[in-house]
């Protein structure tokens, strides 16, 4: 089913439009809640497919932008508006995971969820709220204590999700995307990288901001999915799926969002540390395709600073034609990068040592072996030596993840 419009004029309480982005055409959703009213619902609930426990009658509908708030007879409940539709909650809930809150219903164009719901909890608080208050009270363990729980119910989340649908890395895609993305907002920068080992694709979140968590009556720390943005749909309508690495980029975006002018750099890595850590620490490696959660992250093929960097990309995007939009946040990646490049360059030096080392020790090896008045075989063991001590001087020199761009 394809919807064009609410009505097809200016004056009326929704629309779903096509637009073009980096090249492909997504779907945008905008709600004008001020336009709402009972029987507009009514009308609007008919227009889409509804699934799950979604109100038709109601007796009241306020909307706050994107989120929505409906009163029936018998029930409450919140909903968050999707403004670029990309994908169905329902294939993400057939991981069936806990630590996930799942909507109860929605409503669907073309198998795209436009509007999920869940039921109303007016005492919840979310992840975001609370970690902004450790912050302004400088209660930084209390902030670390969080954002490791929030980060342990994402990578147990990731490997639910691995278990449903896992596919190979897509590194052509993802190299390309990065490459309309920085012709799209002129940036100076340029990346690109093999996207290996551990960098299988799954059935991702796509955004991960930290108001995604909240604790749930019986103490647990759960995930409700949020709109993923409008590259998550370019990247749908062009079939390019995400690795686990990229939700936990975004986790770490809003958390340099958030903390940006509130705490120093040494205190932000700390932080950052935290996350990384307890993705990495859930048990299981089907959201890496095997490799060690620690491995996926090295920068040495990309890793999560690759991720990062596309975060910080499709951050400065324009969106709604009001052209190229600055973060700041996303502007000091962006000037990081250059930096990070060189000293990648330096590290690859010692790599290609520890290849010249393996391959000249193995011949003199070989050759000192079958003959030694020739060619001492101390030559061969002391080139594989070399080959070992660069190898090790490559990963040891390669920054830690949480240290990359803070």
């Amino acid at each position: 089913m394809t919807v064009d419009s609410g009505g097809g004029t200016e004056d009326t309480a929704w629309s779903l439009t096509s637009i073009e982005v980096l090249g492909a055409e997504i779907r945008e959703f905008v709600t004008k809640g001020e336009k709402f009213g009972n029987d507009e619902w009514t009308k609007f609930v008919d227009c889409f497919e509804q699934w799950g426990e979604f109100p038709r009658v109601v007796e009241k509908v306020e909307w706050n932008g994107n989120t929505v708030t409906i009163e029936t007879k018998s029930s409450e409940y919140v909903g968050e508006a999707i403004k670029h539709p990309y994908s169905s909650m329902r294939a993400l809930a057939r991981s069936e995971s806990d630590d996930v809150e799942w909507p109860i219903g929605g409503l669907s164009s073309d198998g795209l969820d436009v509007l999920i719901i869940w039921p109303l909890e007016k005492e919840r608080m979310n992840a975001d709220e609370v970690l902004r208050s450790h912050l302004s009270f400088g209660d930084l363990e209390s902030a670390e204590a969080l954002l490791t729980r929030c980060a342990s119910a994402l990578g147990s989340a990731h490997e639910a999700l691995s278990s449903v649908w896992s596919g190979p890395p897509n590194s052509k895609s993802w190299n390309s995307l990065l490459a309309k993305m920085e012709e799209e907002i002129d940036s100076r920068t340029l990346w690109r990288a093999p996207f290996k080992p551990g960098m299988n694709t799954i059935l991702s979140f796509g955004n991960m901001p930290i108001k995604c968590f909240s604790e749930s009556s019986d103490g647990k720390i759960r995930i409700r999915p949020t709109s993923s943005g409008q590259i998550n749909a370019v990247a749908k309508s062009k079939g390019i799926e995400w690795p686990a690495t990229r939700d936990l980029a975004s986790l770490l975006r809003d958390l340099g969002l958030i903390s940006e002018g509130k705490i120093d750099d040494l205190v932000k890595t700390r932080l950052r540390a935290a996350i990384i850590n307890s993705w990495v620490s859930v048990q299981g490696k089907l959201r890496t395709d095997g490799a060690r959660p620690s491995r996926s992250l090295e920068i040495i093929g990309g890793g999560l600073a690759i991720w990062e960097y596309e975060q910080a990309l499709s951050s400065n995007i324009p969106r709604d034609g009001a052209g190229t939009q600055s973060s700041p946040h996303s502007n000091k990646i962006l000037s990081r990068v250059s930096s990070i490049q060189r000293r990648l360059f330096t590290i690859r030096i010692f790599s290609l040592l520890s290849i010249i080392g393996l391959f000249g020790g193995s011949i003199c090896l070989v050759v000192g072996t079958y003959d030694p008045d020739q060619l001492s075989p101390f030559f061969g063991v002391l080139g594989l030596i070399l080959s070992l001590g660069m190898r090790l001087l490559y990963f040891a020199m390669a920054p830690r993840p949480e240290t990359v761009f803070s």
